[in-house]
């Protein structure tokens, strides 16, 4: 029953708005993953001291 309601031109669609998302995804991602090993870089620094 999904494959008659589903269209290739749907299917299209939903491509490029994920590859329109990609160029924001992924430096929010990166930035993310920067930020929490920087705190976790800080607190275990703290702990040592």
């Amino acid at each position: 029953m999904l494959a008659e309601i589903v269209t290739a031109s749907m299917l299209q669609g939903v491509l490029n708005e994920i590859t329109g998302l990609l160029p924001v995804i992924i430096p929010v991602t990166i930035s993310f993953i920067a930020i929490r090993k920087g705190i976790s870089f800080l607190i275990g620094t703290l702990h040592g001291a």
